[in-house]
């Protein structure tokens, strides 16, 4: 598999649990919370981490939905 850890904190100075669900939510992009990998949650609280065991047309629509959302 592959993963990335991406730093939101451009973006949102919400947690990382509830910017994932937004993220979600409004550009139908999912991605699990940083702070599941730490064994201290809090270093993970700007990080989501995302998937890249995907198709390529589902890797360009993806990046297509998160330039939208962050514009």
């Amino acid at each position: 598999a592959y993963y990335i850890l991406a730093d939101f904190s451009q973006l949102s100075d919400e947690d990382d649990t509830t910017f994932a669900k937004r993220l979600t939510r409004e550009a139908g992009v999912a991605s699990v919370p940083g702070s599941s990998f730490f064994s201290e949650p809090s270093r993970g609280r700007s990080l989501v981490r995302f998937a890249f065991c995907k198709r390529i047309d589902t890797l360009r629509d993806a990046g297509e939905r998160l330039r939208r959302f962050s514009a």
